[in-house]
């Protein structure tokens, strides 16, 4: 396993699904409001390729058009952190890092919720519209599978730095643009997407045959980052970056 001075960089970005929480937002919203198999079929499309991201997005808002914003922000309160995940941002900061999250997955509201939890510095995701205390639609910008190195850059350029200075630490296919570019790059429980598809009901062929298609995502994840970490503790990040515990 590749191994990082963290001497040379400035800036840690998590993914928010599977690396910050346990697990996705919107599936642990959805089925916390009965409609969890929804949003696993609508994600089950972008990956065999029968939807896009955006029309994966547009479709997995419509289910949450009209709710309260009063009756899903306790259920967001409630998500569960990733293990070590407190601890990890914590001993990030007071060795100086900034650090933050950028997520396909999860809206700017929840990303929101999670920066207050975890006192991170910054947060980005796609950005919801609430109106009356009511979800209605979506605002600028939608962060999709491809664009995560673009935001980033923006944000890393408001702190004076560079990408090269910059960690990222993920667990999907949406972080290999980020992968690519920053200075090194951590997958990190690359295994939680397929897990949440073991769930669905579906003929064991049409299963299998997506299992495989998420084993062959998580091995270009893996391909394209510095360091693998397997281990569902947050803390072990920590010691690849030269940091003792």
């Amino acid at each position: 396993m590749s191994m990082a001075s963290s001497k040379k960089y400035r800036i840690v970005e998590f993914d928010c699904d599977g690396v910050l929480i346990d697990g996705y937002a919107s599936i642990y919203v959805a089925d916390e409001l009965g409609f969890g198999e929804k949003i696993r079929e609508i994600y089950k499309d972008v990956i065999t390729g029968s939807k896009n991201f955006s029309q994966a997005v547009k479709e997995s808002l419509k289910l949450f058009i009209g709710l309260k914003e009063s009756d899903i922000a306790p259920i967001l309160n409630s998500i569960p952190l990733m293990k070590g995940a407190e601890d990890t941002v914590k001993i990030l900061k007071k060795k100086g890092f900034i650090v933050g999250t950028i997520s396909t997955g999860a809206s700017q509201y929840f990303t929101d919720v999670l920066k207050n939890r975890l006192k991170l510095d910054f947060s980005l995701g796609t950005g919801v519209k609430v109106k009356d205390g009511i979800f209605t639609g979506i605002n600028p910008p939608i962060i999709d599978m491809k664009n995560k190195d673009y935001h980033f850059a923006k944000i890393v350029k408001k702190y004076g730095f560079d990408l090269s200075q910059c960690v990222a630490v993920g667990d999907d296919m949406s972080n290999v643009s980020l992968f690519k570019k920053v200075g090194f790059s951590i997958a990190f429980n690359t295994s939680c997407l397929r897990n949440e598809f073991e769930k669905l009901s579906l003929l064991s062929s049409d299963k299998a045959s997506l299992i495989s298609m998420l084993s062959l995502a998580e091995m270009q994840v893996k391909f394209n980052a510095r360091a693998t970490i397997d281990k569902k503790d947050l803390r072990a990040i920590l010691p690849v970056l030269g940091i003792r515990l």
